[in-house]
């Protein structure tokens, strides 16, 4: 017999569906064929069943191996096949009997060294089939019998599926431009395909769905991607290196970077397990991707924004992760090496972090060495800073004894404040920022009045400067209070009416405390996160008995570029208006007293912290909205519905779905996908999109409770 298609199918695990397969072949109308099942080390029957069938008709070969995967035995099937076309196929699909007739026929008719051809779905659980449109872009190629990558530069990569078993090749040009598939564990068929698309002079088209691809299956390449989730890497790494080897990268570029993201993404939503996932986004960051310059293009080169957002947001996830695994390093890492020569306990302990300050650092040292209140000690905290700040604040010692030096790796500026306070010894406290400025009367003034009055902690404001750009009037006013508030009150009192007025400044430069205080609420700095100060500042001003307010502008702020005041806002800023309210949140469930008459108060800035949260995060671009996914599972849960969705409400609506899909992704891993399963959580997710921000906001009124 002359054989003119030799069918090529790897075999693996696959007894249950095994026969569909080889059935829908034997039955083909076109009759001049043979089909190479190579086994590759299956476990089951499947080659049991493959010896039967190769008893039954003489042009069915049978092979096997160890177990290699598809990409290896594809390659076993090429070197022994006799025919004139290649057709690869998997074992748990089916075939139309006039797939080999239609093929063969329009192969010859076009001289084409690759034919392509559609596919529908079918799912094994329900029999269902789904008329899908990505197997094959139909409504790109219209009348275009014959094309090749000239004809369409933008889409040839992306016209049909990577998958092999929706073309046929030519052997001739096959076997004459080297192409292998790669022994992969999954993804080993996109290298082959993608390569000979984009080689390929003469590629023709049959707008016909021609195979049945088997979805819902517990034992498939798919299924256990998780196993050996990295594959794609390789695969579209070495498609890379081989187009440009052969010079034609720069003719189907933008093709390739839309089909490479959009396997990345896919890939990464086929992957359920967190830790997998994380593990990819890890390998993105290797040169092995990132040299493919895949997002270093202008935005409007990009064919598909989400995907390429999508990837972008894996980069951010990856700065999460690192910003995360950095913050659970941070620990009581310090050396003391200077200490201050003190003879009393000093009256106030200054603790200043330091980082990257060397211009603007001698004016603060000078306004706090020069304080005419001359019993303070003054730590300064070293936070890894790059410059000569370290000297700087040697220089100063040599001749004020009253300096401590602490010098730590980089932890930021909550570690700093953290550190500095622990060496603290003075009576009170007050956190200076090392790029500003204090008035030399104010710790003489503040020390004078909480004596006085026996204070926990005073108040005051703040004038704002710059030396390198203009500021507004909004800038300006920011710090100093136009409102007059009681001298000296409970803590609680002058919560609510700063907030009241929207004069609440949570900023630590704003107060002075009693050291006391502090240690008895046991809440310090929230450390490796920015808006550090809204958890400290609120929990130490409602919990105080008696508190003080001066309408003077002690501190006098510099606006300047570059500073945590001035950056663009990110996700950073984000995550750090969460961990305000998370943290104001859990310190007042466990209080045992709190004034019930300010519920209200409290539970207006609890939602006003979190709305600051939400209005960043609703401005951020798509990339940057994905960091939250670098979360650990529980904060991401709670960041889901407390930020990032629009009138996402926890009740008991969206109990019932997390529920639910949980069901969806067991069933899944069991291969049991259900029709009606899929339909109740589309359902559910409309209800749940449909709740207000207004709803929102009830629940979390509804469910704040304060002792």
């Amino acid at each position: 017999m002359d054989v003119k298609i030799s069918i090529i199918i790897p075999v693996y695990n696959v007894e249950d569906y095994l026969k569909e397969c080889l059935d829908s072949l034997l039955r083909q109308t076109f009759t001049e064929f043979e089909i190479i099942c190579i086994d590759d080390g299956s476990s089951d029957n499947s080659l049991d069943i493959l010896k039967k069938y190769q008893l039954l008709d003489t042009r069915i070969t049978v092979l096997n191996q160890q177990h290699q995967f598809a990409g290896t035995a594809r390659n076993k099937g090429i070197s022994c096949a006799k025919g004139e076309y290649l057709l690869f196929l998997d074992a748990d699909d089916f075939f139309e009997k006039d797939m080999l007739e239609k093929i063969y026929e329009q192969g010859k008719k076009t001289q084409a060294q690759i034919i392509l051809f559609d596919a529908r779905k079918y799912h094994q659980l329900t029999k269902e089939y789904d008329e899908v449109t990505y197997y094959l872009r139909n409504e790109i190629l219209k009348d275009k019998e014959i094309f090749n990558r000239h004809d369409f530069p933008d889409d040839i990569l992306t016209l049909s599926n990577p998958a092999p078993w929706t073309k046929c090749f030519l052997k001739k040009f096959i076997l004459e431009e080297k192409l292998l598939f790669q022994n992969l564990a999954n993804t080993n068929d996109a290298y082959f395909t993608i390569s000979a698309m984009a080689i390929a002079d003469r590629i023709t088209w049959i707008d016909t769905k021609l195979v049945n691809y088997r979805i819902g299956l517990l034992q498939n390449t798919q299924s256990h991607k998780e196993k050996n989730p990295l594959c794609f890497i390789d695969a579209y790494r070495a498609i890379y290196d081989e187009l440009n080897k052969r010079g034609i990268y720069h003719e189907v570029e933008r093709s390739f970077v839309k089909v490479a993201l959009s396997s990345t993404v896919y890939c990464m939503n086929s992957i359920h397990d967190e830790k997998v996932k994380k593990e990819i986004i890890y390998a993105l960051q290797d040169n092995k991707f990132s040299d493919m310059n895949l997002l270093n293009y202008p935005e409007d080169f990009y064919l598909n924004k989400r995907d390429y957002n999508s990837v972008r947001g894996y980069n951010c996830i990856y700065k999460e992760y690192q910003i995360m695994e950095k913050n659970k390093q941070i620990c009581d890492e310090y050396e003391v090496t200077i200490k201050a020569d003190l003879h009393q306990q000093p009256f106030v302990s200054v603790i200043i972090p330091i980082y990257d300050v060397e211009k603007y650092l001698p004016a603060c040292l000078e306004s706090i060495v020069n304080q005419s209140l001359k019993n303070i000690e003054i730590i300064c905290v070293i936070d890894g800073s790059p410059d000569h700040c370290q000297k700087i604040v040697e220089s100063y010692a040599t001749y004020d004894d009253r300096i401590t030096m602490l010098v730590q790796r980089n932890m930021g500026l909550s570690a700093s404040r953290n550190h500095g306070f622990k060496e603290a010894k003075g009576e009170y406290v007050y956190f200076m920022d090392s790029d500003d400025i204090l008035d030399y009367n104010a710790l003489k003034e503040l020390y004078n009045f909480s004596m006085k009055e026996n204070l926990d902690s005073v108040y005051f404001d703040a004038s704002c400067f710059a030396d390198d750009f203009k500021l507004n009037e909004k800038i300006l006013d920011q710090y100093h209070r136009k409102f007059s508030y009681p001298k000296v009150c409970m803590g609680i009192e002058l919560f609510r009416k700063m907030n009241e007025n929207d004069e609440y400044r949570v900023s630590a430069c704003l107060q002075f405390n009693k050291r006391q205080h502090i240690l008895n609420q046991h809440v310090l700095f929230h450390e490796g996160v920015l808006h550090e100060d809204n958890a400290f500042t609120t929990i130490n001003l409602i919990t105080a008995k008696k508190v003080g307010y001066i309408h003077k502008d002690y501190f006098h702020r510099r606006y300047r570029e570059n500073s945590i005041m001035t950056k663009k806002e990110n996700f950073q800023n984000v995550y750090g208006y969460y961990i305000a309210f998370k943290d104001v949140y859990q310190f007042i469930q466990d209080l045992d007293w709190i004034y019930k008459s300010e519920n209200q108060i409290i539970f207006d800035w609890l939602l006003r912290i979190l709305t600051n949260a939400r209005d960043i995060f609703a401005r951020l671009d798509d990339a940057e909205k994905s960091s939250y996914l670098g979360l650990d599972f529980t904060e991401k849960n709670d960041f889901r519905i407390l930020v990032s969705t629009p009138g996402y409400v926890k009740s008991e609506l969206i109990f019932k779905q997390q529920r639910l899909q949980q069901t969806f992704d067991e069933k899944y891993e069991r291969g049991l996908i259900i029709k009606e399963l899929r339909t109740e959580n589309k359902q559910l997710k409309k209800s749940i999109n449909r709740l207000k921000p207004s709803t929102w906001i009830k629940y979390i009124k509804r469910h704040i409770r304060i002792k």
